[in-house]
């Protein structure tokens, strides 16, 4: 049976005292502006004094020293898709504005898109349908 290799201290992770001395003189010279600051794979400046826990990169991302690991996921999806403009929903869209209930609205608030069961709303002591008042409007539907 063969003996493995002797592994490099480099690939094992282990450090002599004096490089250990030299990274640590490196680091706090690049947070007193001394020395430039350190680069990532896009090239841009990582800040000296972000923590190295959330600078260093999972073990499972195969990536080097950056923040690259902590942006959004879903933010290249949004770019290329339906979701680039924000019109994941409209909001604030205005719909017809009942002043009296009308037959087959909602009991409870007397938009016509939903039934009494389904009301978001909190139920009224005085219900839309008896008291006249209040009326809410329709909600927007939107299309798949």
């Amino acid at each position: 049976r063969a003996p493995h290799p002797p592994r490099s201290r480099v690939m094992s992770g282990q450090m002599s005292r004096e490089e250990r001395r030299r990274a640590q003189e490196l680091e706090e010279a690049r947070k007193a502006g001394l020395a430039p600051a350190e680069r990532d794979e896009d090239g841009k400046e990582i800040n000296p004094h972000i923590p190295q826990f959330m600078a260093a990169a999972p073990w499972y991302l195969e990536q080097k020293k950056g923040l690259k690991h902590q942006k959004a996921w879903n933010d290249v999806d949004k770019k290329e898709g339906e979701g680039a403009s924000g019109s994941w929903y409209k909001r604030g869209v205005k719909t017809f504005q009942a002043t009296k209930f009308r037959k087959g609205a909602c009991e409870n608030c007397g938009a016509m898109t939903h039934k009494r069961k389904d009301c978001v709303e909190r139920p009224r002591a005085v219900s839309a349908k008896k008291s006249n008042a209040d009326i809410a409007p329709d909600e927007f539907v939107q299309e798949d």
